[in-house]
């Protein structure tokens, strides 16, 4: 069965990683396979919200945020130094 060709990019066109999307320095750690296995770990030994959970609400996290950044020497995969949070209080 023939197969359709790749569709070509529009010279034009800027990068895709540049419409629209945010690019951040630590693209690369956080799209890798430790970061990803690490992060459904933590967020299942951890579903609520850190924060909301401070303020007595019960509502269940989508993001793990590091508390002490990576770029100003935080520890990236050390559960001490991650929190779990809704998309709000990211």
């Amino acid at each position: 069965m023939p197969t359709l060709p790749a569709p070509k990019r529009k010279s034009y066109l800027p990068k895709r990683e540049v419409q629209g999307r945010r690019i951040h320095a630590n693209t690369e750690f956080y799209q890798g396979r430790h970061w990803r296995r690490v992060r459904a770990l933590y967020l299942q030994q951890h579903p609520l919200c850190a924060e909301c959970q401070r303020e007595g609400r019960v509502v269940a996290a989508r993001v793990v945020d590091h508390i002490k950044p990576i770029n100003e020497g935080g520890a990236r995969y050390d559960f001490r130094n991650l929190q779990g949070l809704c998309d709000k209080c990211h």
